[in-house]
């Protein structure tokens, strides 16, 4: 076959007058960078790779001198114990002048933890209990699709069975229609006066 050679880019600075190459892809028009060239963002990877980065996980360290947020349901408890609980305005005022604080999870910590049923029960499992296990033999051999295909085979046989039982009952409107004999037209074609004697004409 006829393989186009490419000319020079200057000559064609069109990018639809460019000549393509057979089995190659289309010439740019424009000057490109070098091969390392990055398009875009550079990515600063460093030298450090997934398995260092998941070797040396860095957690979460809380910092002690941060204090917790203000308890309000434990104020509000302190101003009604205080008689300073009847309005916003005393609420407000008590909360001036008296503070509480949110426990810590180091505070928790010290809470009794309750027992789980799957540290008494090795057994135990959670959720919802699964439905009857598959087989992977007849997942393998398409089974259920081949035992689905014949229950709809023999629905379908019951179906033409019980179609045939049916009986066909008529009306008497198709009773009429089956016995009456159709009327005999005997009236002469419509032609107009002026050619009803002319004859025929091959």
């Amino acid at each position: 076959g006829f393989v186009a050679k490419p000319m020079g880019r200057s000559k064609l600075p069109n990018p639809l007058l460019l000549p393509i190459e057979v089995g190659r892809p289309k010439i740019p028009s424009v000057d490109l960078p070098p091969p390392d060239h990055t398009y875009g963002i550079k990515s600063d990877l460093g030298g450090e790779g997934a398995g260092a980065v998941i070797g040396a996980w860095a957690e979460h360290a809380a910092n002690a001198a941060v204090q917790p947020g203000r308890d309000f349901r434990q104020l509000n408890r302190m101003a009604i114990s205080k008689g300073a609980g009847s309005n916003a305005q005393q609420v407000a005022q008590f909360r001036r002048t008296h503070d509480a604080r949110l426990k810590g999870g180091h505070e928790k910590g010290t809470l009794p933890a309750h027992a789980l049923p799957s540290s008494q029960d090795p057994n135990f499992s959670y959720g919802i209990k699964s439905g009857v296990r598959v087989s992977m033999d007849a997942l393998m051999a398409n089974q259920y699709q081949n035992d689905w295909v014949a229950e709809q085979g023999k629905k379908e046989d019951q179906y033409q069975m019980a179609r045939k039982s049916i009986p066909v009952t008529h009306t008497r409107a198709s009773l009429g229609h089956r016995y009456v004999e159709p009327v005999v037209d005997d009236r002469p074609p419509f032609k107009m006066k002026k050619f009803a004697n002319v004859g025929a004409r091959v």
